[in-house]
């Protein structure tokens, strides 16, 4: 018997370890049940598996798959920079794929990403982008989903950034771009129920009560299940009762999305709901509970500050990287069309008169060239100057385009630094007084002076030393 059981082992143990496109499509599968239940840890350690073996029999959709699934649990936990290295991992991918929507899928989880530190320009960037990559695909079902996807997170960006007109314009866009679909699918009805709560959030934000109950309605009516994720359901029904004062329904809503948000690991809407819920328990004279429920509000909140701050360099590093690209490839052309001139050097040495001409036109071309240069540094810098006046979100991204070198040496000192000290750092660079700071940014000159103190403890910048040559310094180190 024992004999018998040896002879096989082999066999047995080949069977159990055979690697198929089937297998891993049946674990991908497993993974879209763990997304739905919200368990990311486990997420993650199985697509770390099936990345191992899709890579071993080298079946791309796997590895994209995998690699997308991996970014996702990552962004799920707010943890974009591991999010973001996953979703490079994909790139080199695509030639060896034929699935035609993975590239756009790629591209809204970058927005995603972005969104979560409050690059909302940068975000909507990308899903315009994927909005004329999305009309080009051929399947008019993948089509209809995928721009459906895409317009939910543009409406959601807007939603953030407090333009509620636009949100509900693109809210709504969603359900005309849906009717077009003469069959809906899982996706589709995905993107509609997004879409009606997003709708239904904007109306409640312009306290339009009834109409965010339509909406809430109409998106629990649509055929699709969220599990641990209809906590955002909830939530709207227990704002919806809070509106009308009905507090103790307010808060039985809340305590459901709690729980709801709880298993998804959704920890930036569970801080949400523990601020409104501390409220509506005020609100019922339960102020005990509702000073519990604060202080749970309270102790996320800082938690997930701090994970934001660590996310902020890294997603801004990766930005800067994105927009070098073109700037790479202008380099390299530039490079083969110097190589180029160089071998014509040689076949013209003899033709002296024409080698003089030449020297002459390269060097009027370099003279041309550097007061170009001159010019774009100079519109660079009245650029960030103008959008520093302006108050504008998009300051900071563009200020590390322009001095890539500033935000990194602050953070060798200070690793800890948040954004709006590194703006305010920003600032300094770009020699803006006292007052200009405090009329641009609309904060007293009192204040504007304290920051320079705590500044000055942070980075360690000496008493005696002038704080604007100093961050001039940071610069050039």
């Amino acid at each position: 018997m024992m004999k018998f059981i040896f002879l096989f082992f082999p066999l047995l143990l080949f069977a159990q370890s055979k690697i198929t496109t089937q297998t891993i499509d049946k674990r991908l599968e497993k993974s879209n049940a763990l997304l739905i239940e919200g368990r990311t840890d486990e997420m993650v350690t199985l697509n770390l598996s099936i990345l191992d073996d899709a890579k071993h029999i080298n079946y791309a959709e796997g590895k994209l798959s995998a690699y997308y699934n991996l970014a996702l649990a990552f962004s799920m936990q707010y943890k974009y920079n591991k999010s973001n290295y996953f979703l490079k991992m994909m790139e080199p991918e695509f030639k060896n794929s034929e699935a035609e929507d993975q590239e756009i899928s790629m591209n809204i989880l970058y927005s995603i990403n972005y969104r979560g530190i409050k690059m909302y320009d940068e975000a909507l960037k990308k899903l315009k982008k994927d909005l004329v990559m999305a009309n080009s695909l051929k399947n008019d079902s993948t089509k209809c989903a995928i721009k459906g996807m895409i317009l939910v997170q543009i409406g959601k960006n807007y939603f953030e950034k407090k333009q509620y007109d636009s949100a509900a314009y693109y809210g709504k866009r969603i359900v005309d771009e849906l009717k077009k679909s003469k069959k809906m699918d899982a996706g589709m009805n995905t993107s509609l129920k997004a879409a009606m709560l997003l709708l239904a959030e904007t109306k409640l934000n312009e306290n339009k009560i009834d109409s965010a109950e339509v909406y809430i309605k109409s998106a629990q009516s649509v055929p699709i299940e969220w599990g641990n994720n209809d906590f955002a359901t909830l939530k709207l029904w227990g704002q919806i009762h809070d509106a009308r004062k009905q507090y103790d329904s307010a808060i039985v809503d809340y305590e459901k999305a709690i729980k709801l948000a709880g298993k998804a690991k959704n920890f930036k809407k569970l801080s949400e709901l523990y601020r409104l819920i501390a409220k509506s328990y005020e609100k019922t004279g339960q102020i005990d509970t509702g000073n519990r429920y604060e202080l749970k509000y309270n102790h996320l909140n800082d938690s997930l500050k701090r994970i934001d701050d660590e996310n902020l360099e890294d997603t801004i590093d990766l930005l800067v990287e994105e927009k070098k690209k073109p700037l790479e490839h202008q380099t390299h052309l530039l490079l083969y069309v110097i190589l180029i001139g160089s071998v014509g050097a040689i076949i013209i040495i003899f033709f002296v008169h024409k080698r003089i001409k030449n020297k002459n036109r390269v060097l009027n071309i370099k003279e041309k060239e550097t007061q170009e240069l001159n010019q774009k540094l100079n519109f660079a810098f009245e650029e960030v100057i103008q959008l520093a006046k302006n108050n504008d979100p998009e300051f900071l991204t563009r200020f590390q385009e322009v001095y890539p070198d500033f935000f990194p040496n602050l953070m060798k000192i200070e690793p800890q630094l948040q954004s709006t000290e590194l703006k305010f750092c920003a600032l300094l660079f770009l020699n803006f007084s006292t007052k200009d700071i405090a009329t641009y940014t609309f904060v007293q000159p009192q204040s504007v002076q304290t920051r320079k103190n705590r500044l000055r403890k942070r980075l360690r910048i000496p008493s005696d030393e002038d704080i604007y040559l100093w961050m001039k310094n940071m610069y050039i180190q």
